[in-house]
């Protein structure tokens, strides 16, 4: 019995891990606001003109929100250690990367002007790019997050077999590159993200004091 009272109460302090997402994307949207009236950095490499834009991408790269909420819902509900260390990892680094944004303002200009349409395809591709603009794109939060849940899987679900295994690999690779086919960010923006996502790694699943300050949370 006092088991099962444990377990419900580390479910109830699980959830307000949860509250940080309306809050960042609250603070997204305001930092949006707040560099519009800035002098952006325009981020761009020579290796960016050589890859070519692929409207087709756009479903691995929509696919990122979808498996962030999947795998969120998945730890909370069965791993609830894991679900802390994943969530510690995205308040830590996406609060560094906004911090970062906010200091040093980012903008690309790599989107098409124009391309061959395809049926609603395309039309995905406009309501991303309406949505998700061209700003605050270096250190690539894609990758970050992306990052994050590669490191997850390899970590907790690993021994599970290789099945497992490929299937983020290939989920990596491909929402990794959709950023880069989509115009969404240039290689740079990826180059930048892995030093903080090795970082957030060490702490927040590697990290022996990130544990023992969670436990007295």
């Amino acid at each position: 019995m006092d088991r099962r009272i444990n377990k419900i109460d580390k479910f109830k302090t699980n959830l307000w891990y949860l509250a940080f997402w309306p809050a960042y994307i609250l603070s997204f949207v305001l930092l949006e606001k707040f560099t519009e009236g800035r002098h952006p950095h325009l981020v761009h490499c020579f290796i960016d003109d050589l890859i070519p834009f692929n409207q087709w991408f756009v479903i691995p790269y929509l696919t990122w929100h979808v498996l962030i909420a999947v795998v969120l819902f998945y730890t909370l509900i069965n791993e609830t250690e894991n679900f802390r260390k994943l969530s510690r990892y995205f308040i830590l680094t996406f609060t560094v990367t906004t911090i970062i944004y906010l200091i040093y303002p980012t903008y690309l200009e790599l989107r098409p002007e124009t391309y061959d349409r395809i049926f609603l395809l395309s039309d995905i591709v406009d309501m991303v790019y309406a949505v998700d603009t061209s700003d605050n794109v270096c250190p690539s939060l894609h990758i970050i997050g992306m990052a994050g849940m590669f490191m997850w899987s390899w970590d907790t679900r690993g021994k599970d077999g290789t099945l497992w295994k490929v299937g983020m690999i290939i989920a990596t690779i491909l929402i990794v590159i959709s950023t880069l086919f989509m115009k969404q960010h240039s290689v740079v923006d990826v180059v930048a993200a892995i030093p903080i996502a090795f970082i957030g790694w060490l702490l927040c699943f590697r990290g022996k004091e990130m544990e023992d300050i969670s436990e007295g949370i």
